[in-house]
């Protein structure tokens, strides 16, 4: 597996000695999920010189956010950012996923993918991994990823190939623990050889299934959840990005809120015809009730 590690100490992430044990915890954790499209401008599908500047005072209401294609404006995104742990960046020629935490961040790792096609090889996509306090010793581990892309056979197998990978890891390296996973999946569950059951199979709950589908999985090939772009129109259609999460013994985890998209201050001015970024926000809060056996 082709890994890159990175365990900080005395830089924006905190490696520390665990606080007292805390036999009962319960609280709220507000996330968001965002690809921000960070190409260099004139090959990104957005705006990211005019627009990064712009969602990075939008990040300061969330607890956690996880954020995808953040390659060459990543200054930009810190431009407002208050987050006290922020991932140590790897510009332009990175994986363009990084992290912003009002948690302690206990361990950090990035891990890129064995597998891609096209361009996506040009780049090192794959996944990060953080272990996050979010009271005292109690802590969840937390996953941001970003999949292979494309349509053809090809890119289809190279993305479920991804997801085996990063269940690989999880299921060596989070064995037991609550676990929270945020991304651009490019994965639906409408479109034929996608695989993202697999996430469900593995004991995983999708926000989108509790709360707005009342758990019912979409068929293949459903043509109204695809018609997601260039805005979401309803949150029954079907997005790329994706949220899933599982408790463990000693952590429940609910979902309280889930929202993708629909919301104008992700755009230019408030312009729908100008979104900040070719993805749409997706915002999760979670509930977390903790008691130690």
């Amino acid at each position: 597996m082709n890994k890159i590690t990175l365990f900080l100490l005395g830089f924006t992430f905190l490696i520390g000695c665990k606080d007292k044990q805390i036999q009962e915890a319960s609280g709220t954790i507000k996330t968001l999920s965002y690809n921000v499209a960070g190409l260099p401008s004139g090959i990104s599908s957005s705006q990211p010189l005019r627009n990064t500047s712009l969602i990075s005072p939008l990040l300061n209401e969330f607890d956690l956010i996880h954020v995808q294609e953040d390659f060459c404006y990543h200054d930009s995104l810190l431009l407002f950012n208050n987050h006290r742990y922020v991932s140590p960046d790897i510009p332009c020629v990175g994986d363009g996923l990084n992290s912003f935490s009002n948690y302690p961040v206990l361990g950090f790792e990035r891990v890129q993918w064995n597998d891609c096609t096209n361009a996506d090889c040009l780049s090192l996509k794959g996944f990060s991994y953080s272990k996050i306090a979010i009271e005292g010793d109690v802590t969840i581990d937390f996953y941001n990823l970003h999949c292979n892309a494309g349509g053809s056979l090809s890119s289809i197998d190279a993305r479920r190939k991804n997801l085996y990978q990063f269940l690989d890891y999880v299921n060596t390296n989070s064995v037991g623990e609550p676990i929270i996973i945020m991304g651009d999946f490019n994965h639906k569950y409408t479109r034929l050889g996608d695989s993202t059951r697999l996430m469900l199979e593995q004991g995983f709950n999708d926000p989108w299934l509790d709360l707005i589908r009342n758990n019912n999985i979409p068929a293949y090939d459903t043509d109204n959840l695809g018609d997601c772009f260039p805005i979401n129109t309803s949150q029954l259609c079907e997005g790329v990005d994706k949220v899933f999460y599982r408790g463990n013994d000693e952590m429940q985890i609910s979902v309280l809120f889930y929202q993708y998209g629909d919301d104008d201050r992700y755009y230019y001015q408030g312009d729908l015809s100008q979104a900040l970024s070719d993805h749409s926000p997706l915002f999760v809060t979670f509930q977390y009730d903790f008691k130690r056996n």
